[in-house]
């Protein structure tokens, strides 16, 4: 095994492919800058019942530093001894796994919370705070778990090609559904389940006299269920395809591009899509607008 200093970069045709989504993660950036200082300026907009989505955007900005260091990396050629090879190959080979699937089970997470908060009535950010934090730990410890359990085990293992990028490579078929399982198809199935108990929950007039309040809950079903379709419509067709590609398909090959621009399409359309469904975040948007509107007019008033 070689302990010289080796440099740590990509082919000239990876460097290319990953163009599209240098461009889109650039913009990705910006927008998700853009929310969390609104966010920091806006105390109103801090509320507790949206801590998984808010933690939810912060591995979409993660996903998003992770390309640009990587990227960086690579373009400046470091060169790199054999264990800083290593760790760094193993980083961009699990990386990215790892922030997916515990989007999967943040998502679960606020369906949860809101499920019990539309249909029992309960608030459990404050009636249970350290089932929430027992939550978070879950969470974010399990797919490290799972990720060194199967490379300890043999059952995983690292792929690495020079000029391109660090994959994992598994035994056999098995080991990918169990990870398709836990990662993707139980958190999913889940999320579908409760999201149609809290619309039929929402959707029930049972034994409701008063026409005025039937109308509001049949406004709130409209309300919710096109707030779901929308989230969940674009989450699955842009996040599914690259989180099915990364157990079958290797992360360099054509497919596994594409899939990771669809992706990195999700990661910036996130903040406007969380906006939508929070009106807090609309009605901020608003008065930011008319205050900029505002400013400009003043400023060319004082100019004239």
């Amino acid at each position: 095994m070689s302990t010289s200093c080796t440099p740590f970069t990509w082919s000239s045709s990876s460097f290319e492919s990953l163009q599209p989504s240098l461009i889109i993660c650039s913009i990705g950036l910006v927008i998700h800058g853009l929310f969390w200082i609104q966010l920091i300026l806006c105390p109103n907009l801090r509320q507790r019942n949206m801590m998984w989505l808010f933690v939810y955007l912060i591995t979409d900005l993660c996903l998003l530093i992770r390309f640009f260091v990587l990227y960086g990396i690579r373009l400046a050629s470091v060169c790199l001894y054999p264990t800083a090879r290593d760790v760094l190959c193993y980083f961009e080979a699990s990386s990215k796994y790892y922030l997916n699937f515990i989007q999967s089970y943040l998502l679960l997470a606020f369906n949860v919370c809101r499920y019990l908060q539309i249909v029992f009535n309960r608030n459990i950010y404050i009636e249970r705070p350290y089932s929430i934090i027992l939550t978070h730990c879950f969470i974010y410890v399990f797919p490290p778990l799972i990720i060194v359990t199967q490379f300890s085990t043999s059952a995983a293992s690292i792929w690495r090609r020079r000029g391109e990028s660090c994959d994992i490579q598994y035994r056999d078929i098995s080991v990918q559904i169990i990870n398709l399982f836990l990662s993707y198809i139980i958190p999913v199935v889940v999320n579908v389940i409760i999201l149609g108990l809290c619309i039929r929950y929402v959707s029930s007039t049972k034994g409701i006299l008063s026409e005025q309040i039937i109308v509001l809950r049949r406004k709130r079903q409209r309300t919710l269920l096109q707030q779901t379709i929308l989230f969940y419509s674009i989450w699955m067709v842009l996040w599914s395809p690259d989180m099915l590609a990364f157990q079958f398909v290797n992360t360099n090959s054509d497919p596994s591009v594409v899939t990771s621009i669809l992706s990195y399409v999700e990661n910036v359309l996130d903040p406007m899509i969380i906006g939508i469904i929070d009106i807090r975040f609309l009605t901020s948007w608003k008065s930011l607008w008319h205050f900029m509107r505002r400013r400009q007019r003043q400023i060319g008033v004082v100019h004239q």
